[in-house]
């Protein structure tokens, strides 16, 4: 049995056609494109057997909320130095957490690296607000260096995340250059501007081939074959739909405003203001959210669908209101829990998007790693940096 993925809608599913007749998929009905695998399998007269494998998140809320709470209790006292800390245990407990085929991912991050790199983060941060109470003038200027300098300080993190995770003991690494970084991060956002924003999805889509064309697992490098279209399509739907929900609450704002008005003669005095505040505040989260939603959604799923690792693809298939629902039942288990109910919040949608992403290669996993592992030295990123530096991409 082959592989297919739409070519439209990234939709994965399983080629079940024969010879002479054509396979379309099930969620748009576009015709399905043949993977190389498949073709190869077709010629050879030999079927790849195709093996799925399931990310399983085993976190639990309790056991991370013990973390974060403590984490949070030891930044404070230590005015951020323990942040470092704070976030490698973070990040071991999620690691360690996701499992594939029986086995969990390792984090090996060095605090004090990580501490090094949010001491210079802050420390950039601290020149420049002195600068702008001081010397307005050239704050300008430390801005335009801060700038220049944010591609080299996501090349860093990239290559630092990349090399200190692991996966039955075999590394990842980032084979990005420093000049593709220059060039996504800094020339392509250069021009969003200059085109009304029109290049935004496409230098979000140039952002996401820097990431997944670069990735490399042990010795098997990946291979991205994105496009921009789909990306264009997230986010002309996301606006869309950012619209028309602006367009919805405005009138129930207004709406509401009247009826209050109407129905207080002696007016509604220190009301409006709470009322404006409450309806500013949900109308722009609302709309966030559903930007948020559909973008992601539509995006990670092209993208992983596009990736591949060795003779290893990828299916992800987050829906947009299932994400939708979660981030805002979340922000409001956070909002009535004064914070408190942050860790289940962030384990509840971690779960969601690793068990909705699925792992797919015609030999098993066993075989590949090992092929992964093979000449391992040969790969060359040492990833001696001086810096671990994380910035959220």
């Amino acid at each position: 049995m082959g592989w297919i993925v739409c070519n439209r809608c990234d939709y994965p599913m399983e080629d079940t056609s024969s010879i002479g007749r054509p396979l379309y998929c099930l969620k748009c009905g576009a015709p399905l494109m043949v993977t190389a695998d498949t073709a190869a399998a077709r010629l050879s007269g030999t079927p790849a057997a195709v093996e799925r494998y399931a990310f399983q998140f085993t976190a639990t809320a309790g056991e991370y909320f013990r973390i974060w709470i403590v984490n949070l209790f030891l930044t404070v006292v230590t005015l951020g130095v323990y942040a470092a800390w704070a976030k490698v245990r973070n990040r071991r407990y999620i690691w360690a957490s996701t499992n594939l085929d029986g086995h969990p991912f390792t984090f090996h991050g060095n605090p004090s690296a990580i501490l090094r790199g949010n001491m210079i983060i802050a420390a950039m941060f601290v020149a420049y607000i002195g600068m702008k109470r001081f010397e307005p003038a050239f704050a300008g200027i430390l801005f335009l260096v801060f700038t220049a300098v944010f591609p080299f300080l996501v090349y860093k993190s990239l290559r630092f995340n990349a090399h200190n995770t692991s996966y039955r003991n075999i590394r990842f690494h980032f084979r990005g250059g420093l000049g593709e970084s220059f060039e996504t991060y800094l020339l392509f956002a250069g021009i969003v501007p200059f085109t009304l924003f029109i290049f935004f999805p496409a230098w979000q889509f140039y952002k996401k081939r820097f990431f997944f064309n670069n990735l490399a697992y042990g010795t098997t490098a990946s291979a991205f074959s994105g496009r921009k279209g789909p990306f264009y399509r997230a986010y002309f739907l996301a606006s869309v739909l950012g619209v028309a929900v602006f367009i919805a609450l405005s009138s129930l704002a207004a709406y509401g405003v009247h009826r209050l008005s109407t129905g207080s003669p002696g007016g509604w005095g220190p009301l409006s203001f709470l009322y404006s505040v409450f309806f500013t505040y949900l109308l722009a989260a609302t709309i966030f959210y559903v930007l948020q939603a559909i973008v992601y959604s539509m995006t990670m799923n092209h993208c992983w669908a596009r990736t591949r690792l060795g003779e290893v693809q990828f299916a992800s298939t987050l829906k947009a209101r299932r994400l939708l629902f979660i981030r805002i039942t979340n922000m409001a288990a956070i909002f009535c829990s004064l914070g408190l109910l942050i860790p289940w919040a962030k384990i509840r949608r971690t779960r969601y998007i690793l068990e909705h992403l699925t792992v797919v290669t015609a030999r098993g996993l066993d075989d590949f790693a090992d092929l992964a592992a093979s000449d391992t030295t040969a790969v060359g990123d040492a990833a001696t940096d001086f810096v671990g530096i994380e910035i959220g991409l």
